[in-house]
């Protein structure tokens, strides 16, 4: 994880339930990867593999803000993934979305040495993404390692024997997202696992977009997700 010491502290402007409980009202995806039930957002099903990854995007746009939302999977293993994309918007003509991501799930470890300036001490197996930031998809590709593959980099990595004591993989799991001008901060279960300040000149605000990764058959569940404007 980057080590860089941030203060975001900020007065709450207006607090709300982004998700009802009930319907997908506010939000807007597609219905054939997202659906709400059991007082929850699930994406994927334990049927078939999901051949593409999906969003659903709020329809209000976002700048400064905490975020809390809980998150779990359903699966048999531990190669899936999801996330949070926040400060976000579609790429046109494509199911993806550009903007940052406060990530969920598990990654083969031998890839984040390709997508970052990390390099974890094992790069075999599955390395825990729980709490990561990355970056992807925008216009301007150079801000990639290796836009020929994926646009997409990992800014604040979170540590594995962290991670690893702080959550449990394929049980709830609290998520928090607090976004104040350039300073993103990311915690799990109340544990600062990501901490990033932005240089360049990108958007600062956008749509929060819960995802469904191509791969499966999994389900992800999110609930009691809250968003608290800052001033």
């Amino acid at each position: 994880m980057i080590a860089i010491s941030l203060s975001i502290s900020c007065e709450t402007k207006e607090d709300g339930k982004l998700f009802d409980g009930k319907t997908l009202e506010g939000w807007e995806g597609s219905s054939s990867i997202f659906r709400a039930e059991n007082g929850a957002i699930i994406g994927g099903n334990l049927k078939t593999p999901l051949d593409k990854t999906g969003y659903l995007c709020t329809k209000q746009k976002f700048e400064n803000f905490e975020l809390k939302l809980e998150a779990k999977f359903i699966s048999t293993d531990l190669k899936i993934n999801g996330g949070i994309s926040f400060r976000a918007k579609r790429v046109p003509n494509s199911n993806e979305v550009m903007g940052y991501q406060a990530d969920l799930g598990y990654i083969d470890a031998s890839a984040i040495p390709i997508f970052s300036n990390f390099q974890p001490k094992d790069t075999t197996g599955l390395y825990p993404l729980w709490g990561t930031l990355v970056d992807e998809n925008r216009p301007d590709t150079s801000r990639y390692p290796k836009p020929e593959i994926f646009p997409v980099i990992i800014y604040s990595l979170a540590d594995k024997d962290l991670i690893e004591q702080t959550m449990d993989p394929l049980d709830w799991n609290e998520i928090t997202i607090k976004a104040h001008g350039p300073n993103i901060e990311i915690k799990i279960n109340g544990v600062t696992t990501a901490e990033y300040s932005e240089k360049e000149d990108v958007p600062l605000n956008g749509c929060v977009c819960l995802q469904a990764h191509a791969g499966g058959p999994y389900e992800i569940w999110y609930k009691n997700i809250i968003l608290n404007r800052l001033e």
